[in-house]
């Protein structure tokens, strides 16, 4: 009976020890409709429509956010949403990170409060912010082509080395920033900026999306899966033209 009980408080131990993950989906607005899609299959499942003119989803707290037009919508899972705030015609970038939203439009950058639409700036100047993305537990900015990790508390920034010049897409995931410039999807720190290769033929994507160890783009039509850390990819399938949003949760 005792060695039972071992096992037992073992087992509860190890159970406790193990972070639950969520299995993601990938989620892609293509024309009028939001997709769900199986990251493994690349199976397409239709949500919802009047998402016509989307260019924007991000991800924060268990649900998606969508930009179309001056209005931010928070959506579940279901492809179910309600209107927060529409304030936000001409935002170039959205993203989401640790229980916060951030939008980047006319030179400034916005944490929102994903519940109810609030916002307030974030301190600093972001004339010629072009992307942005959560990653490593800070706000990763592009503006004018370089690299920023930014606090978006403070403002208090560090620029992190290379040119982002012609970069195209951008995703983040709690340890590791990814970025397609030029054909080339790189693979970069978030704290010191050192980066990697994980392969080219990515020219003129602009849809990304990561979660765990796999990267997901839009890519003349096809929807790609990359190894994060391997750089080998797998098609998940056609028929993805018109896509004009994407994330992964």
């Amino acid at each position: 009976m005792k060695n039972v009980c071992l096992l037992t408080v073992a087992t509860l131990v190890f159970v406790l020890l193990v972070p639950f993950s969520h299995a993601e989906f990938i989620y892609a607005v293509q024309d009028d409709v939001l997709y769900q899609a199986d990251p493994n299959t690349g199976t397409w499942t239709a949500l919802s429509d009047t998402w016509s003119g989307t260019e924007l989803l991000a991800h924060c707290s268990g649900s998606m956010y969508a930009i179309q037009g001056d209005g931010l919508y928070k959506v579940d899972r279901s492809g179910s949403w309600a209107a927060l705030t529409d304030l936000w015609t001409g935002t170039v970038a959205l993203a989401g990170g640790e229980g916060w939203l951030y939008a980047a439009q006319n030179d400034l950058i916005y944490r929102i409060n994903p519940t109810n639409g609030d916002w307030e700036t974030v301190p600093g100047d972001y004339v010629g912010t072009t992307h942005l993305a959560w990653a490593g537990g800070a706000l990763m900015v592009i503006q004018n082509g370089y690299l920023y990790r930014t606090d978006p508390v403070t403002g208090d920034f560090a620029e992190l080395p290379s040119s982002y010049q012609g970069t195209t897409a951008m995703a983040g995931t709690s340890n590791a920033l990814f970025v397609i410039q030029g054909d080339v999807l790189y693979r970069v720190d978030p704290r010191t900026g050192d980066y990697e290769s994980l392969g080219g033929g990515y020219e003129g994507a602009t849809e990304l999306g990561a979660w765990g160890n796999h990267v997901y783009c839009v890519w003349q039509g096809s929807l790609w899966k990359t190894d994060a850390t391997t750089g080998e990819y797998e098609s998940l399938g056609s028929g993805c033209e018109g896509t004009t949003a994407l994330c992964v949760f």
